[in-house]
């Protein structure tokens, strides 16, 4: 939630899927719709960590949700969506 305050506080548009459903269901329903950045707050939050990917390259990694919020301003912020 802190998150998806942040990106909106910064004015990106931001989709929270807190649906019920398997995580790959969110992740394919993400790709159909064609969100550019996936920040995945899964188990890896116990280590602090939250899992960030790009739909354009597939790269994924896993970093800390401030970074995460850093890479996908900076991302969306440069017109590579």
């Amino acid at each position: 939630n802190d998150l998806y305050e942040k990106f909106s506080q910064a004015g990106i548009e931001v989709l929270l899927d807190d649906r019920d459903e398997r995580a790959g269901v969110k992740f394919k329903d993400a790709d159909l719709i064609g969100i550019p950045v996936r920040i995945t707050v899964g188990k890896t939050i116990q280590e602090g960590l939250v899992e960030y990917k790009l739909r354009m390259t597939g790269d994924m990694e896993k970093v800390l949700p401030e970074k995460a919020f850093e890479l996908a301003i900076d991302y969306l912020r440069n017109d590579n969506v």
